[in-house]
């Protein structure tokens, strides 16, 4: 009967081949278009810090906002309110040319306007 022989070498550790994948790929490819100024500014940043003109758009990206493209119902009706607002508040200027005091009036209005542009512009954040 013969032993097995054991080495004393520890097992090697099998590699998987290729470079590591990336944490989060890019996987998906658009074809953009730009004119001679604008590659030239994008080729531009990337010289001076080193990325790809591919890694400078995407940052770009990053920092965009995208504005909603359509208005919801309810902003739909808040845009119609600051409508019938402006109208009345043209009213009182036209008012005030003639002598009428509308300053009250013209206060209350501006107040309300104030308070819709304040709920838009929550609801745009």
């Amino acid at each position: 009967m013969s032993v097995p022989s054991t080495s004393s070498e520890p097992a090697k550790k099998q590699r998987s081949p290729g470079r590591p994948k990336a944490a989060s790929p890019h996987d998906a490819t658009i074809q953009l278009r730009l004119d001679q100024r604008q590659l030239a500014r994008v080729t531009e940043q990337a010289q001076q810090t080193g990325l790809s003109r591919s890694a400078i758009i995407r940052a770009a990206l990053d920092g965009v906002q995208v504005l909603q493209a359509a208005p919801t119902a309810e902003q739909r009706e808040q845009y119609r309110q600051l409508v019938k607002l402006a109208t009345n508040l043209n009213q009182l200027v036209v008012l005030a040319r003639v002598g009428q005091d509308v300053q009250a009036q013209a206060r209350a209005t501006l107040d309300q306007v104030q308070q819709l542009l304040a709920t838009l512009h929550q609801v745009a954040v």
